[in-house]
């Protein structure tokens, strides 16, 4: 063996066939995480989003309920210049904390810088005493602000990632002119509003987590699914390789197709139990076939060798071995002629299986049909017997296998004169619907017995003067080959009494354009 060979068989060997039940899950898997993944990389872009916009929100919300502060925030009417820090930031305080609640949308820290220096500042809001937790946490922020960006006004939101949290936060000055005092001002005092946004990341991760959970059940879920779903295939499939593996050992048996898993299933079932009955008439008949043509080929190979021993060894006188040898030659041609239609029956079985193209020309009826009498007139010469005919004389044509078209002919012509009694009668025109040539060839002889009637083109089906029962099986076989129609029936008289046999023959007539199409193939 070469090395190419063993190689594909060590790949055929070691090759890994999944069941079903694993494809099945397979699909579910990758279809439940591409939607996983799709999902979480979405909502990871719209939580940012939507976090920063709501922390935004509620900052500019802070601010804007911070603007009736202008009026808010104007001291009471006496000299600041006599009040010490303490008392303007507490005045600054008490007009915070009695303004629009702010708190609500934002945490508020209100600090005081020394001599406009940013690392030197004081937190009066929230104070120790209002909130410890509060007052340091603020503190802290407000640290990191101070150290990184410094205590400056802003005319619009900034961020600063303090221990892994984003905060969002503006900062606001303010300058005090009391009417009091005009030429007094006050620069060192701000408002910080901030958010933190790791509540809503929190809620997000959440979010996530629980995706994730749900991902999982999905995932056994699907799973449990793909076996439900699966076994049934698997039984289905299981029993139709059974089924198939007894077509292979000739057991026809049909299966039940109702217990099929799904409708594409049970069609292949179905599908395959009339495949079955077709293999099983067909073997039936390819037995039977080859039964008839061994017992039919062994007569007259019997007689011949019978007759031509007898002639060997001098078994016959002279008269006698001319009878001899003319019973040789006749049967000679009888086992010929048999094994020619053999043979073209078995070229049609091989063009219907598409095995075989039979080769086909454009060919003119009325020439068709006048070459046709005069081949079988001898035969009719022969017997003592007539043929009339009623040939047409338009140009009608068909696209045929000539040899094959004669064959058909005769072989019906030779039925008829079989059983006429004195005159066969044969016609060749256009049906009624212009469509068909019509070949119609009867005989006044007994017809065809009743029990012959319906398995009239069965193969080896024989009457009372019958031969080797191919003759008609073999016409129906090429009429079936050129899209036609053949039909055998008893024709009656007036007393309802059979009058003969007739045979009728349709095929299909081409248009002048069909012609030309097949000229210029041809060409």
């Amino acid at each position: 063996m070469s090395s190419s060979g063993k190689k594909t068989s060590k790949k055929k060997r070691f090759s890994i066939k999944l069941p079903i039940a694993i494809h099945l899950y397979a699909t579910f898997l990758i279809v439940i995480l591409l939607m996983a993944m799709s999902m979480l990389f979405m909502s990871q872009g719209i939580l940012s989003t939507y976090i920063g916009n709501e922390c935004n929100k509620r900052i500019d919300n802070a601010v804007s309920s911070c603007q009736t502060l202008a009026q808010t925030l104007t001291l009471p009417d006496y000299d600041i210049s006599n009040m010490t820090d303490y008392d303007i930031g507490t005045s600054l305080l008490n007009a915070i904390v009695s303004s629009a609640d702010i708190s609500n949308e934002a945490t508020i820290a209100l600090i005081y810088t020394k001599d406009g220096v940013d690392s030197d500042y004081m937190l009066l809001w929230p104070t120790k005493s209002y909130s410890l937790s509060s007052y340091n946490a603020t503190d802290h922020v407000i640290g990191e602000i101070t150290e990184n960006h410094g205590i400056k006004e802003s005319g619009k939101n900034q961020t600063i990632n303090i221990d892994g949290s984003i905060y969002f936060y503006r900062i606001l000055s303010f300058r005090f002119s009391p009417e009091e005092n005009i030429y007094h001002t006050i620069n060192d005092y701000y408002i910080v509003l901030f958010v933190n946004s790791r509540p809503y990341y929190s809620l997000a991760e959440s979010l996530v987590y629980i995706l994730i959970q749900v991902v999982l059940i999905i995932i056994i879920v699907a799973g449990l699914l793909s076996l439900f779903n699966s076994i049934p295939l698997f039984l289905t499939t299981r029993r139709l390789s059974e089924f198939s593996k007894r077509i292979g050992r000739g057991d026809y048996r049909p299966i039940d197709t109702e217990k099929a898993a799904s409708r594409e299933l049970t069609d292949l079932s179905a599908q395959m139990n009339i495949m079955a009955s077709k293999l099983e008439k067909s073997d039936l008949e390819q037995k039977t076939f080859f039964q008839n043509a061994s017992h039919e080929l062994r007569t007259p190979l019997m007689s011949i060798q019978g007759y031509a021993e007898g002639i060997k060894y001098g078994v016959f006188d002279n008269e006698e071995k001319d009878k001899a040898v003319d019973v040789i030659i006749d049967e000679t041609d009888r086992l010929t002629n048999m094994v020619s239609n053999l043979l073209t029956i078995s070229k049609m079985d091989m063009a219907k299986s598409g095995d075989y193209t039979v080769k086909k020309q454009i060919i003119n009826c009325s020439e068709l049909a006048e070459n046709t009498i005069d081949r079988v007139r001898g035969n009719f010469i022969h017997e003592d017997k007539e043929i009339s005919n009623e040939i047409t004389k338009e140009d009608l044509y068909i696209y045929a296998n000539e040899s094959d078209i004669f064959r058909m002919l005769e072989n019906i012509f030779s039925n008829c004169l079989r059983y006429c009694r004195s005159t066969v009668r044969f016609v060749c025109k256009k049906d009624k619907t212009g469509k068909f040539i019509h070949f119609m060839i009867s005989d006044d002889g007994p017809g065809i017995s009743e029990d012959v009637l319906p398995k009239l083109f069965d193969r080896f089906a024989t009457g009372t003067a019958g031969k080797h029962g191919i003759g008609l099986a073999l016409a129906k076989s090429i009429v079936e080959e050129h899209n036609g129609t053949i039909t055998g029936y008893n024709m009656t008289g007036k007393n309802g009494e059979i009058t003969g046999a007739v045979f009728e023959i349709k095929i299909p007539l081409i248009s002048k354009k069909e012609q030309l199409s097949r000229l210029n193939k041809e060409k």
